[in-house]
Protein backbone atom coordinates (compact mmCIF):
# COMPACT_ATOMS: atom_id res chain seq x y z
CA UNK A 1 0.00 0.00 0.00
CA UNK A 2 1.16 3.62 -0.89
CA UNK A 3 2.85 5.20 2.61
CA UNK A 4 0.30 8.23 2.10
CA UNK A 5 -3.06 5.89 1.65
CA UNK A 6 -1.52 4.20 4.50
CA UNK A 7 -1.24 7.57 6.49
CA UNK A 8 -5.13 8.32 5.44
CA UNK A 9 -8.18 7.56 7.90
CA UNK A 10 -10.42 4.57 6.37
CA UNK A 11 -13.46 5.48 4.79
CA UNK A 12 -12.45 9.70 4.86
CA UNK A 13 -12.70 9.37 1.13
CA UNK A 14 -15.75 9.45 -0.75
CA UNK A 15 -15.76 7.69 -4.24
CA UNK A 16 -16.59 10.57 -5.92
CA UNK A 17 -13.81 12.84 -4.07
CA UNK A 18 -11.20 9.67 -4.65
CA UNK A 19 -9.48 10.86 -8.35
CA UNK A 20 -9.05 14.20 -7.50
CA UNK A 21 -7.63 13.63 -4.17
CA UNK A 22 -4.93 10.91 -5.65
CA UNK A 23 -4.19 13.26 -8.13
CA UNK A 24 -3.42 16.03 -6.06
CA UNK A 25 -1.43 13.66 -3.82
CA UNK A 26 0.77 12.24 -6.38
CA UNK A 27 -1.16 9.02 -6.35
CA UNK A 28 -1.26 7.48 -10.23
CA UNK A 29 -3.31 4.38 -9.25
CA UNK A 30 -5.09 2.90 -6.90
CA UNK A 31 -5.68 -1.02 -6.19
CA UNK A 32 -9.24 -2.58 -5.27
CA UNK A 33 -7.73 -3.42 -1.99
CA UNK A 34 -7.02 0.57 -2.00
CA UNK A 35 -10.08 2.39 -2.64
CA UNK A 36 -11.70 -0.79 -0.62
CA UNK A 37 -9.57 1.13 2.24
CA UNK A 38 -9.92 4.53 1.62
CA UNK A 39 -13.80 4.54 0.81
CA UNK A 40 -14.92 1.57 3.30
CA UNK A 41 -16.16 0.00 0.37
CA UNK A 42 -16.69 -3.98 0.38
CA UNK A 43 -15.20 -5.91 -2.71
CA UNK A 44 -18.22 -6.59 -4.31
CA UNK A 45 -19.11 -2.79 -4.86
CA UNK A 46 -15.91 -1.19 -5.89
CA UNK A 47 -16.90 -1.55 -9.69
CA UNK A 48 -20.31 -0.50 -9.34
CA UNK A 49 -18.91 2.49 -7.26
CA UNK A 50 -15.99 2.80 -9.79
CA UNK A 51 -18.75 3.06 -12.84
CA UNK A 52 -19.84 6.19 -13.11
CA UNK A 53 -16.29 7.86 -12.11
CA UNK A 54 -15.45 5.69 -15.62
CA UNK A 55 -18.42 7.15 -17.06
CA UNK A 56 -17.61 10.93 -16.43
CA UNK A 57 -13.29 9.74 -17.50
CA UNK A 58 -12.68 10.68 -13.78
CA UNK A 59 -10.58 7.17 -14.17
CA UNK A 60 -10.67 4.09 -15.97
CA UNK A 61 -9.29 0.34 -14.97
CA UNK A 62 -6.42 -0.77 -17.79
CA UNK A 63 -6.22 -3.64 -15.95
CA UNK A 64 -8.65 -6.04 -13.26
CA UNK A 65 -8.09 -4.64 -10.09
CA UNK A 66 -6.46 -1.08 -10.90
CA UNK A 67 -7.89 2.06 -11.06
CA UNK A 68 -6.04 5.18 -13.00
CA UNK A 69 -7.21 8.63 -12.22
CA UNK A 70 -7.34 10.62 -15.50
CA UNK A 71 -5.53 13.97 -14.87
CA UNK A 72 -8.01 16.81 -16.19
CA UNK A 73 -6.40 17.53 -19.27
CA UNK A 74 -6.94 14.13 -20.37
CA UNK A 75 -10.20 13.82 -19.50
CA UNK A 76 -11.69 14.49 -23.16
CA UNK A 77 -9.24 11.49 -24.61
CA UNK A 78 -10.84 8.65 -21.90
CA UNK A 79 -7.06 7.82 -20.91
CA UNK A 80 -3.46 9.88 -20.32
CA UNK A 81 -0.90 8.81 -22.43
CA UNK A 82 0.19 5.16 -21.72
CA UNK A 83 3.67 6.18 -20.33
CA UNK A 84 1.72 7.73 -17.36
CA UNK A 85 0.36 4.55 -15.98
CA UNK A 86 2.47 1.60 -18.43
CA UNK A 87 4.67 0.94 -15.02
CA UNK A 88 1.93 0.79 -12.69
CA UNK A 89 0.33 -1.43 -14.91
CA UNK A 90 3.19 -3.82 -15.58
CA UNK A 91 3.55 -4.11 -11.52
CA UNK A 92 0.02 -4.68 -10.67
CA UNK A 93 0.01 -7.51 -13.56
CA UNK A 94 3.41 -9.19 -12.37
CA UNK A 95 5.49 -9.00 -14.93
CA UNK A 96 9.08 -7.46 -16.09
CA UNK A 97 8.72 -5.16 -19.01
CA UNK A 98 10.25 -2.43 -21.58
CA UNK A 99 9.13 0.26 -23.63
CA UNK A 100 10.37 -0.93 -27.02
CA UNK A 101 10.49 -0.67 -30.66
CA UNK A 102 8.62 2.39 -32.57
CA UNK A 103 7.60 3.43 -29.13
CA UNK A 104 11.16 3.44 -27.80
CA UNK A 105 12.04 5.17 -31.10
CA UNK A 106 9.38 8.33 -30.86
CA UNK A 107 10.77 8.68 -26.96
CA UNK A 108 14.52 9.41 -28.35
CA UNK A 109 13.42 11.75 -30.55
CA UNK A 110 12.72 9.85 -34.05
CA UNK A 111 10.30 11.47 -35.85
CA UNK A 112 10.45 9.66 -39.27
CA UNK A 113 7.29 7.68 -38.05
CA UNK A 114 4.56 8.21 -35.58
CA UNK A 115 3.37 5.09 -33.91
CA UNK A 116 0.04 3.98 -34.08
CA UNK A 117 0.23 1.64 -30.98
CA UNK A 118 3.03 1.96 -28.11
CA UNK A 119 4.40 -1.01 -27.74
CA UNK A 120 5.82 -3.22 -24.69
CA UNK A 121 8.29 -6.20 -24.62
CA UNK A 122 6.57 -8.25 -21.57
CA UNK A 123 8.04 -11.42 -19.65
CA UNK A 124 4.60 -13.25 -19.95
CA UNK A 125 1.31 -12.61 -22.40
CA UNK A 126 -0.53 -9.43 -21.92
CA UNK A 127 -3.67 -9.18 -24.48
CA UNK A 128 -3.57 -6.11 -26.45
CA UNK A 129 -6.12 -3.36 -24.80
CA UNK A 130 -6.67 0.25 -25.97
CA UNK A 131 -7.43 3.18 -23.84
CA UNK A 132 -8.42 6.80 -25.11
CA UNK A 133 -6.40 8.04 -28.22
CA UNK A 134 -3.97 4.52 -27.49
CA UNK A 135 -3.65 0.89 -28.21
CA UNK A 136 -1.10 -0.92 -26.53
CA UNK A 137 0.56 -3.86 -28.14
CA UNK A 138 2.87 -6.57 -25.79
CA UNK A 139 5.29 -9.06 -27.13
CA UNK A 140 7.04 -11.73 -25.08
CA UNK A 141 10.77 -11.39 -25.53
CA UNK A 142 13.97 -13.45 -23.40
CA UNK A 143 15.71 -9.79 -22.78
CA UNK A 144 13.15 -7.77 -21.26
CA UNK A 145 15.07 -7.87 -18.20
CA UNK A 146 18.85 -7.96 -19.29
CA UNK A 147 18.07 -5.28 -22.49
CA UNK A 148 19.99 -1.83 -21.75
CA UNK A 149 17.28 0.63 -20.32
CA UNK A 150 17.62 4.66 -20.94
CA UNK A 151 18.87 5.89 -17.37
CA UNK A 152 17.67 9.57 -18.83
CA UNK A 153 14.35 8.38 -19.40
CA UNK A 154 13.77 6.33 -16.65
CA UNK A 155 14.91 9.31 -14.18
CA UNK A 156 12.53 11.82 -15.89
CA UNK A 157 9.42 9.33 -16.33
CA UNK A 158 10.04 6.37 -13.81
CA UNK A 159 9.47 3.99 -16.94
CA UNK A 160 11.87 1.44 -18.32
CA UNK A 161 12.39 2.35 -21.78
CA UNK A 162 14.62 0.88 -24.18
CA UNK A 163 18.27 2.55 -24.69
CA UNK A 164 18.88 3.69 -28.07
CA UNK A 165 21.17 1.21 -29.01
CA UNK A 166 18.66 -1.58 -27.48
CA UNK A 167 16.09 0.00 -29.80
CA UNK A 168 17.99 0.07 -32.40
CA UNK A 169 18.38 -3.75 -32.20
CA UNK A 170 14.70 -4.55 -31.31
CA UNK A 171 13.72 -2.48 -34.60
CA UNK A 172 16.35 -4.59 -36.77
CA UNK A 173 14.78 -7.90 -35.08
CA UNK A 174 11.41 -7.17 -35.42
CA UNK A 175 11.11 -4.53 -38.94
CA UNK A 176 6.96 -6.76 -39.11
CA UNK A 177 5.97 -4.47 -36.35
CA UNK A 178 8.37 -1.76 -36.64
CA UNK A 179 6.49 -0.66 -39.91
CA UNK A 180 8.76 -2.60 -42.72
CA UNK A 181 12.28 -2.48 -42.96
CA UNK A 182 12.52 0.56 -45.07
CA UNK A 183 11.01 2.60 -41.91
CA UNK A 184 13.61 0.63 -39.71
CA UNK A 185 16.36 1.80 -41.92
CA UNK A 186 14.95 5.57 -41.77
CA UNK A 187 14.85 5.29 -37.99
CA UNK A 188 17.70 3.68 -37.22
CA UNK A 189 19.77 5.87 -39.65
CA UNK A 190 18.23 8.90 -37.53
CA UNK A 191 18.86 7.63 -34.17
CA UNK A 192 22.54 6.98 -34.84
CA UNK A 193 23.09 10.57 -35.55
CA UNK A 194 21.76 11.66 -32.76
CA UNK A 195 23.29 9.34 -30.38
CA UNK A 196 26.87 8.82 -31.77
CA UNK A 197 27.85 6.76 -29.02
CA UNK A 198 25.33 3.87 -29.10
CA UNK A 199 28.08 1.30 -31.09
CA UNK A 200 29.25 -0.37 -27.63
CA UNK A 201 25.66 -0.25 -25.88
CA UNK A 202 24.21 -1.87 -29.03
CA UNK A 203 27.46 -4.53 -29.30
CA UNK A 204 26.86 -5.30 -25.51
CA UNK A 205 22.60 -6.19 -25.80
CA UNK A 206 23.64 -8.17 -29.07
CA UNK A 207 24.15 -11.57 -27.73
CA UNK A 208 20.45 -10.77 -26.44
CA UNK A 209 19.15 -10.75 -29.88
CA UNK A 210 19.32 -13.18 -32.85
CA UNK A 211 22.14 -12.83 -35.40
CA UNK A 212 20.11 -11.40 -38.12
CA UNK A 213 19.32 -8.30 -35.65
CA UNK A 214 22.90 -7.34 -35.75
CA UNK A 215 23.90 -7.58 -38.80
CA UNK A 216 20.59 -6.01 -40.48
CA UNK A 217 22.06 -2.86 -38.36
CA UNK A 218 25.23 -3.18 -39.44
CA UNK A 219 24.19 -3.76 -42.84
CA UNK A 220 21.58 -0.93 -43.00
CA UNK A 221 23.88 1.68 -41.29
CA UNK A 222 26.57 0.49 -43.77
CA UNK A 223 24.29 1.53 -46.58
CA UNK A 224 21.86 4.48 -45.68
CA UNK A 225 23.93 6.10 -42.35
CA UNK A 226 27.73 6.91 -41.68
CA UNK A 227 28.59 3.49 -41.03
CA UNK A 228 28.18 0.81 -38.54
CA UNK A 229 30.31 1.33 -35.25
CA UNK A 230 33.55 -1.20 -34.84
CA UNK A 231 31.56 -2.61 -32.00
CA UNK A 232 29.05 -4.31 -34.37
CA UNK A 233 31.60 -4.55 -37.32
CA UNK A 234 33.82 -7.17 -35.37
CA UNK A 235 30.26 -8.45 -33.33
CA UNK A 236 29.06 -9.65 -36.36
CA UNK A 237 32.44 -10.49 -38.15
CA UNK A 238 32.70 -13.24 -35.52
CA UNK A 239 29.33 -14.77 -36.17
CA UNK A 240 29.52 -18.59 -37.48
CA UNK A 241 25.56 -19.02 -38.32
CA UNK A 242 24.10 -19.15 -41.54
CA UNK A 243 23.36 -15.84 -43.41
CA UNK A 244 20.55 -13.84 -42.45
CA UNK A 245 17.85 -12.30 -44.68
CA UNK A 246 17.32 -8.69 -45.01
CA UNK A 247 13.52 -8.96 -44.49
CA UNK A 248 11.90 -11.97 -42.93
CA UNK A 249 8.53 -12.39 -44.34
CA UNK A 250 10.29 -11.87 -47.94
CA UNK A 251 10.91 -14.05 -51.23
CA UNK A 252 13.82 -16.50 -49.81
CA UNK A 253 16.44 -15.30 -52.49
CA UNK A 254 18.42 -12.65 -53.23
CA UNK A 255 22.04 -11.21 -53.44
CA UNK A 256 24.39 -11.77 -50.74
CA UNK A 257 26.38 -9.35 -49.21
CA UNK A 258 29.80 -10.85 -48.07
CA UNK A 259 30.76 -8.78 -45.39
CA UNK A 260 27.61 -9.10 -43.63
CA UNK A 261 26.29 -12.03 -44.50
CA UNK A 262 22.97 -10.77 -45.04
CA UNK A 263 20.77 -11.98 -48.22
CA UNK A 264 19.24 -8.72 -49.83
CA UNK A 265 16.00 -10.17 -50.42
CA UNK A 266 14.18 -6.85 -50.23
CA UNK A 267 14.64 -3.36 -52.09
CA UNK A 268 15.25 -0.84 -49.05
CA UNK A 269 13.92 2.84 -49.79
CA UNK A 270 14.31 4.98 -46.77
CA UNK A 271 13.43 8.38 -45.84
CA UNK A 272 17.09 9.70 -45.64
Amino acid sequence: MNHIIARTTPGSITASQLPDWALSRGITSLSTKDVMYLCNLPANQVSQRMAALRKNTKLFSPARGLWVPIPPEYRTWGAPDPMYYIADMMEHLGTSYLVGWLTAAERHGASHHAPQVFQVVTGKAVRARTFGRSRLEFYCRDYVDVATVSSHLQRKTNVRVASPGTTMLMLAADPGISGGISNVASIIVELSEEYTDFGVEAASNAPFFSDAASRRLGWLLDSFGVGAPDEIVRYCSALTSEPSFLSPSSSRQGKLDSKWKIVMNEEVDPDV
